[in-house]
């Protein structure tokens, strides 16, 4: 989010907005994160406003989607070690990390690579990770295997255009 600080931030009229409106968008988007994600998954035009579009770039800033790939590098190296932890607040299922490793870590490539990228994937890959409940990488009971919804999240990344209505990727 720092990177943005040096971007004008466009106006939902095209024009860049001033110092202190550029304050409020940012606090405006910070505390409405979830739900503009929300709107951005269920097909809004991210582009439709400028919080939306400030909420888009953010999501898809190379260093955001950096984080996200080491994060998913991270669930395969935890579940690849042998052990448990002494502790931990996330019971990863590592049979199915293990299964469909090649596939999580070819999404983290793609990540990583400067190719443009719908934010539609990317608030999809971020709910992967962080959904303990309706995620495969948490749930074993999700009935949906990883490598699907990785395929998915695939597909939404690089959509041109989001879809009116979208299956939630990670609802089991």
């Amino acid at each position: 989010m720092a990177d943005a600080a040096f971007h004008p931030i466009p106006s939902s009229r095209g024009r860049s907005v001033s110092a202190r409106g550029a304050f409020a968008l940012r606090l405006k988007v910070w505390t409405t994160r979830a739900r503009l994600d929300q709107q951005i998954v269920t097909g809004r035009a991210w582009h439709s406003g400028a919080a939306t579009a400030l909420r888009a770039r953010q999501l898809s800033d190379p260093r955001s989607r950096q984080l996200l790939a080491r994060n998913l590098r991270g669930i395969v190296a935890y579940a690849d070690r042998d052990g448990h932890p002494l502790f931990s607040a996330v019971v990863v299922d590592r049979a199915a990390v293990r299964a469909d490793r090649e596939a999580i870590l070819g999404l983290a490539e793609r990540l990583d690579a400067e190719d443009p990228v719908n934010p539609r994937g990317i608030v999809l890959a971020r709910r992967l990770l962080t959904d303990g409940i309706d995620s495969p990488l948490y749930n074993r009971h999700c009935g949906r295997t990883v490598a699907a919804a990785i395929w998915e999240i695939s597909d939404a990344l690089g959509d041109d255009d989001p879809p009116t209505v979208v299956f939630d990727l990670v609802t089991c």
